[in-house]
């Protein structure tokens, strides 16, 4: 587990670091970022993941249908804990978003490889290819509730390219198409981005967190997403028939900490950006305890 926290943790806080130390030299603008994520880089790697997966289009849907659904419950779950806590509408919207949204890109993927080898990498792109649907649909829709209405949070769903992509792409495989070269070379250049975007935005995103005053939120979101997240998994899982490998890796990657994208959305769409904040780098700085103990279920 060790060399889980350091192969993993240790080049994510590198770059997340050397963001924070140029941000105190530099302009950057994490509006700026994020935008390129939602618009550019985003939707190029769900087109270029979705288009080339050698998983079967059974294991596909099963896989994309268990993760949307867990999203829906995880969203239901949040809501409830939200009133409970008594949040206000504008809180709940990046509180549904922080419980929905975890980090199974940037971190996800690298501790998936990791603990279940090369032979598990296909299912845990897979994977986020369902959870990043899920982020710029239902995470859109339910941080923008927190400022607009129906009407606005609809038309912001429907005005982003992922769905379009993400159906681009699923025509792409079923057909056996390939992107022209130079289209399907600029796609990838694009979707290589991701990752290395998501952390810069992260990086200006901790550079101005605050942790005191939040830990109640904080530990609500914390248990919420381990144990909320494990428990949905788990049941979705049985519920639509994935099992071995699959099971597993979509277990422990619903179990991830709060993801990078919440704190996109909610700067793009009006949320509380420094919870957001807060969540990712509290859960992420925690997570090595329930995913060690997640990894030994499992």
């Amino acid at each position: 587990m060790l060399s889980v926290v350091y192969n993993t943790f240790t080049p994510i806080f590198l770059i997340v670091g050397a963001v924070m130390l140029v941000g105190r030299w530099v302009a950057l603008d994490a509006r700026v970022f994020s935008r390129a994520i939602i618009y550019l880089f985003t939707p190029a790697l769900v087109l270029n993941s979705i288009a080339t997966t050698e998983l079967s289009a059974g294991e596909m849907g099963r896989v994309v249908l268990a993760t949307i659904g867990c999203g829906l419950v995880m969203a239901c779950l949040a809501w409830g804990v939200a009133r409970l806590m008594g949040f206000s509408r504008h809180f709940t919207g990046t509180f549904l978003a922080t419980a929905v949204i975890m980090n199974g890109l940037n971190f996800g993927i690298p501790f998936i490889r990791f603990a279940f080898g090369e032979h598990a990498y296909d299912r845990a792109v897979l994977f986020n290819v369902g959870q990043v649907f899920m982020v710029y649909t239902l995470g859109i829709y339910v941080i923008s509730r927190g400022t607009g209405s129906v009407r606005e949070s609809l038309k912001n769903v429907f005005t982003i390219p992922l769905p379009y992509a993400f159906t681009l792409g699923m025509m792409l495989n079923l057909l056996g198409w390939e992107l022209p070269l130079p289209i399907g070379r600029a796609v990838g250049t694009l979707a290589e981005a991701t990752v290395p975007c998501a952390l810069v935005i992260l990086g200006l995103q901790l550079s101005h967190a605050r942790l005191a005053g939040q830990w109640r939120p904080l530990w609500t979101i914390a248990a919420v997403r381990f144990i909320g997240g494990a428990a949905i998994a788990m049941l979705l899982t049985l519920l639509t028939g994935l099992g071995g490998l699959t099971q597993q890796v979509f277990i422990v990657q619903y179990s991830m900490p709060v993801g990078v994208s919440s704190g996109v959305l909610a700067v793009e769409f009006g949320g509380d950006g420094e919870f957001a904040a807060a969540a990712v780098m509290f859960t992420t700085l925690i997570s090595v305890v329930p995913l060690s103990i997640l990894l030994a279920v499992v």
